[in-house]
């Protein structure tokens, strides 16, 4: 049997998630949402967050996002079975208090947003911030991950998940989506 996630603790340092975090921080802007007709739009029910996207500009400044692309592409290989044929622009996303990203899938309805594999880096101590778990929808609840600085969970871009509210503090991440090729 295939599990549902995989999660890989000590991917990245404490330096090079802070690193990260530094470089992403102050580009961020409030995250929208994508509905089924690919239209882009704040929606704060669904989601309430701010982030930032990493083009392939970026990696040549931060060297580690291309660590961390080669850790997601092995992953998917060698726990799926599944071959990574791209990773689209990576997301870097940060919740304070009062933010959450409410239960969703990550693959869409059309070619653009047909994706596969996604998978979350997770950025900040765990001591900084309260809440702002990453859960898993299981039957009729959600698993929750042990969120660790430096840990990367890679699912199946269909599974439901979520991001609770953080309580108090900041939680930063990376979203990588990737896909088959066509």
């Amino acid at each position: 049997m295939i599990s549902t996630y995989c999660i890989t603790r000590n991917v990245l340092t404490s330096e090079e998630c802070n690193t990260i975090i530094n470089y992403c921080s102050s580009r961020c802007k409030p995250s929208d949402i994508v509905d089924e007709n690919g239209n882009f739009h704040q929606d704060k029910i669904i989601r309430n967050t701010v982030n930032t996207f990493l083009r392939r500009t970026d990696y040549e400044v931060l060297p580690i996002l291309n660590k961390v692309a080669e850790h997601v592409i092995t992953t998917s290989h060698e726990f799926f079975k599944f071959p990574i044929g791209m990773i689209e622009d990576v997301q870097y996303a940060e919740y304070s208090k009062g933010m959450y990203h409410d239960e969703h899938i990550d693959s869409g309805s059309t070619l653009d947003y047909d994706r596969d594999i996604s998978a979350s880096v997770i950025l900040s101590p765990r001591n900084e911030y309260v809440g702002g778990n990453l859960g898993f929808h299981n039957w009729d609840s959600f698993l929750d991950v042990d969120e660790q600085q430096g840990t990367v969970v890679v699912f199946p871009s269909m599974l439901i998940h979520r991001v609770k509210k953080v309580e108090e503090g900041r939680r930063s991440s990376l979203t990588l989506w990737c896909r088959r090729n066509f």
